[in-house]
């Protein structure tokens, strides 16, 4: 942590928060991805699992600078440090909020490509055995060149404690989450459910009713 400069701190997340950082060497500004864990084993288990994050390569995914270990005074916990790149243009999730403001739809052309973008990635992610099993509009961050690159991805250590996820999990983001998903578990097949949420969504710039979508969970 010495390494970099908190600028400001995002709302608590249902795996932990994120600090926008500046490096003091260069003053790049990156995003840091902060995940605690009750002790230090847990942490190193899920260190290496997000170890892969470094070895991807795609121009929709979230490049990854470093991750590491560390001790956090504040809340008295191990964590798990995820430096990432920073996009100040905004999220998905702001776009589509927008053109509700507006009472006006995201262009048909738009989401066509938003789609091809996203199952090639979908498909890269496969290869790799990655599941990002977290996919919602807050976590695809838009682009300079109105381009997108999807971040925040979770991992199988991440989910294991069943208290944290009750607690900080808010109703909102089980909108995108796939039946399995609320159980707590990852497979490939969630990131298709949470994709087919988005383009809903995308497609009628309405946040779907969190009671209304639960019923679809059930089928």
């Amino acid at each position: 942590m010495d390494k970099y400069e908190i600028q400001k701190t995002e709302p608590r997340g249902t795996y932990g928060f994120v600090h926008i950082v500046k490096r003091i060497e260069d003053e790049s500004t990156f995003a840091m991805k902060v995940v605690e864990f009750m002790d230090e084993a847990t942490a190193n288990r899920a260190m290496e699992e997000t170890m892969i994050m470094l070895k991807l390569d795609h121009p929709n995914i979230c490049h990854y600078e470093e991750i590491f270990v560390s001790w956090d005074h504040e809340v008295s916990a191990v964590t798990v440090c995820m430096v990432m790149d920073y996009s100040p243009v905004g999220d998905l999730a702001s776009v589509i909020q927008t053109k509700r403001q507006m009472k006006r739809k995201i262009r048909e052309m738009v989401i066509k490509n938003f789609l091809g973008q996203m199952v090639d990635v979908l498909i890269y992610l496969q290869s790799k055995h990655v599941i990002h099993g977290n996919l919602k509009p807050t976590n695809i961050q838009m682009l300079a060149d109105l381009s997108f690159i999807i971040c925040d991805f979770i991992f199988p250590t991440f989910v294991g404690d069943e208290v944290k996820f009750k607690i900080r999990m808010k109703d909102y983001s089980k909108v995108w989450m796939a039946p399995e998903a609320l159980k707590r578990r990852l497979i490939a097949k969630s990131d298709i459910w949470s994709l087919g949420c988005i383009l809903l969504e995308m497609m009628t710039c309405n946040m779907m009713d969190v009671q209304n979508s639960f019923p679809l969970h059930s089928l």
